[in-house]
């Protein structure tokens, strides 16, 4: 079951997402959720964390009357840092400052169903290699085997003999060598920013100088890592946005 919010405070494109919904999830099974603005969408995501911990998609408005879209989204990411969220616009001046909360995806108005289709696509696409992707370790701090999901996978450091691996919620200590974990991830979307650290692209919110912020952690990049990691953050994105 794909469960899917539309928040948009135009009677015309809630509507229109609707049919075009219908018409491209006509075999699958999905749910979804209409509001006409940021306030009430809020209140039923904060409020309801089954809701906020099922919802896959989120086509979210950006000028919106009250809070708007991009504000909205900046509350969104202190919940749910995987929920993939699509704006939609009249106006391309707000693109830029969708790196902030990880929102790659634009429907320019007027929406067409082959621009739709292109964007609502790519997102279904990654919620499947996502729900796909994960790794087995062995928790020192627990003594439990855990099947971490990938994406959920901040970054890894170096402690000691060990290595410490940040999720969303939580943080595992493992009896393992870091080049061994590196050759465990995805190397398109996980980095080797210095010898004790590795990131994955898609959580670093900004880089500045040799620190690379992670979720609002700070990770060390080695000096000759630099250049190569800003690269690699630009191909992330262009692969996201194609």
């Amino acid at each position: 079951m794909i469960s899917i919010a539309i928040c948009e405070d135009e009677k015309i494109y809630r509507d229109k997402l609707k049919e075009f919904l219908g018409k491209f999830l006509e075999q699958k099974k999905y749910s979804v959720e209409e509001f006409e603005n940021g306030e009430s969408f809020l209140e039923r995501f904060e409020k309801d964390e089954s809701y906020r911990e099922n919802l896959d998609i989120v086509l979210l408005d950006i000028q919106m009357d009250g809070i708007n879209g991009m504000d909205v989204a900046r509350k969104i990411r202190e919940w749910n840092k995987k929920l993939q969220i699509i704006f939609i616009t009249a106006v391309p001046d707000f693109l830029a400052d969708g790196y902030e909360v990880k929102a790659f995806r634009y429907l320019l108005k007027p929406i067409g169903y082959e621009d739709f289709c292109k964007h609502f696509g790519k997102c279904l696409e990654e919620i499947d290699e996502n729900k796909e992707s994960s790794i087995v370790i062995n928790d020192l701090n627990t003594g439990k085997t855990v099947v971490v999901p990938t994406e959920s996978i901040l970054f890894v450091e170096t402690y000691g003999r060990n290595l410490l691996v940040h999720i969303d919620k939580n943080v595992y200590r493992v009896y393992e060598s870091i080049g061994s974990m590196e050759e465990k991830l995805d190397r398109e979307t996980f980095f080797r920013v210095h010898r004790g650290y590795i990131v994955n692209i898609s959580r670093i919110e900004s880089i500045k100088g040799r620190t690379a912020i992670v979720a609002g952690n700070e990770v060390m990049i080695s000096r000759d890592k630099i250049k190569e990691l800003k690269e690699r953050v630009m191909d992330y994105i262009e692969k996201v946005m194609k």
